[in-house]
């Protein structure tokens, strides 16, 4: 006898959640939250930091619920 594979979330609602990258400057501090972007991966080397001017590093990628509507 076969069963049906299946993934048990059938008929549930699918929520698209937002995924954002987090950029800190290993000099001074400052982390910088923007949208994720191909290619993006921990440790990878990021834009330049605002405040000093040196290359800021990605420490962390993460997904959030999108905003509910007031």
């Amino acid at each position: 006898m076969s069963l049906p594979m299946t993934s048990g979330f059938q008929g549930q609602n699918k929520v698209k959640l937002n995924v954002f990258t987090i950029e800190e400057c290993p000099a001074c501090g400052q982390k910088t939250k923007r949208p994720f972007a191909a290619g993006d991966y921990i440790t990878k080397d990021g834009a330049k930091c605002t405040k000093c001017g040196n290359t800021t590093k990605i420490t962390l990628i993460y997904a959030e619920p999108p905003a509910k509507p007031k």
